[in-house]
């Protein structure tokens, strides 16, 4: 399964973009600005190609996605949040969108996890691509 992060404008406080599935727009996505970022420290991730396990995050107390390898940072994960103040470098989920928000977040991210959820009980293997703003 192939998650891809089509990213659509870099803002100053977050980045927008879009989530898709296998080619299937799922939801849409919010990360940390690219440059001052609101958690100094914490920007959205460099652009790449990136196997997803599922695990228990330590911080959200909920298994989430989780980005392995990800070039100088670590546990960098898909998960329910709103707005730039919510994501440490990670990518937040939702229904809706507008200039640094994303809306009804648990709604998309139940529906991910669902997706994601298949897959791994069948063996598949889960990557996700991060790509900037075409």
């Amino acid at each position: 399964m192939k998650i891809t992060v089509q990213r659509t404008a870099y803002g100053t406080r977050s980045t927008l973009g879009k989530l898709f599935v296998d080619g299937q727009l799922e939801c849409f996505t919010l990360e940390p600005a690219k440059d001052n970022p609101v958690h100094p420290g914490h920007p959205c991730i460099a652009p790449g190609t990136f196997d997803v396990v599922l695990t228990l995050s330590p911080h959200m107390h909920y298994v989430t996605p989780e980005l392995c390898n990800v070039p100088a940072r670590s546990d960098i994960r898909i998960h329910i949040a709103n707005k730039p103040e919510d994501v440490l470098g990670c990518t937040a989920v939702g229904v809706s969108q507008t200039t640094d928000w994303v809306g009804e977040s648990k709604e998309a991210f139940d529906s991910l996890m669902t997706l994601l959820k298949s897959a791994h009980d069948k063996g598949e293997k889960i990557t996700a691509e991060y790509l900037d703003p075409r």
